[in-house]
């Protein structure tokens, strides 16, 4: 059956944005010439407002675990989730410093992002000032001593360990030792640029390997876009082993999370997705992996 969201949208509450961004941060702001879409109040006032159950705040600078609470704070009837990435600002995959956003509150740990070795050296000097990206391998493929240390923590703590923008093969890697151990999520898994660029079968095989495959409206709402390999990579893994999510709130030049998940979840029942496969994915499986149930 043809539907038409433009007419008869999907409105559903609960509904869970594990990758959101939010300002000020100058490094990113710098990077993309411009600036953020929300600031972390304005963002869980605009999921609150559009029936949202949570979101999770991702900056590339600091762990997010004092927004998140002022967040909370300030909109109590959404829940502002805080995580870190392991990137140069924080020591790069630094045990002591995921132990200490953890403690803090910290639910989802993300391996290096901008910082890894994925990216051009001259990329991440722009970024950071540092031309050398960081590993999670070591030069014979076997994971690093402190990536061994973070899923330690990461697994004490019952959080997510979500894979940021390493290289496939450090996917694959990570899958193996964390994928049935813990809760593991592969990061903009089909975006080429920000993620591994990951095809329908690699998505198969690392969700068999126990990991929840992310999919962003930022991977397919636009350029660059994988649409038709998102929805074939969803029905081929199946619902509960999904989740959709922005990536928005970086810059302006893009929509706003909570208008961007609605607009993004649209589009894909627009395109076939069951609506019950699109609120487990939007709603249950974030909330599990974030124990909010």
């Amino acid at each position: 059956m043809t539907r038409d969201s433009g007419t008869a949208p999907i409105h559903f509450d609960g509904a869970i944005d594990m990758h959101c961004h939010f300002g000020p941060e100058p490094l990113v702001e710098k990077l993309a010439k411009h600036p953020h879409a929300v600031d972390p109040i304005e963002a869980a006032q605009e999921a609150f407002a559009a029936g949202m159950r949570a979101v999770v705040l991702k900056a590339h600078e600091f762990p997010s675990t004092a927004v998140a609470d002022l967040a909370n704070k300030a909109v109590p009837d959404v829940r502002s989730i805080a995580g870190m990435c392991c990137d140069h600002p924080v020591g790069g995959i630094n045990p002591q410093a995921v132990e200490t956003a953890l403690r803090a509150g910290a639910r989802v740990i993300w391996l290096p992002t901008l910082s890894s070795v994925s990216n051009r050296p001259a990329a991440v000097a722009a970024a950071f000032g540092v031309s050398e990206g960081i590993a999670v391998l070591d030069p014979d493929g076997e994971l690093l001593p402190e990536v061994r240390a973070v899923m330690d923590l990461v697994a004490a703590y019952d959080a997510v360990l979500a894979t940021g923008h390493i290289t496939v093969d450090e996917h694959y890697a990570v899958a193996r030792e964390f994928g049935r151990r813990g809760r593991l999520v592969v990061t903009h898994a089909m975006h080429a640029s920000a993620g591994p660029g990951l095809s329908v079968d690699q998505t198969a095989e690392l969700a068999d390997l126990g990991a929840v495959i992310e999919f962003c409206a930022h991977t397919c709402m636009g350029k660059p876009s994988t649409f038709d390999q998102v929805i074939a990579a969803i029905a081929r893994i199946g619902a509960d082993q999904a989740i959709v999510s922005t990536d928005y709130g970086w810059t302006d030049s893009l929509p706003h999370p909570a208008a961007g998940l609605k607009g993004y979840v649209n589009s894909l029942w627009d395109a076939g997705v069951d609506e019950q496969d699109l609120r487990v994915m939007a709603g249950s499986v974030p909330a599990r992996l974030l124990s909010l149930d």
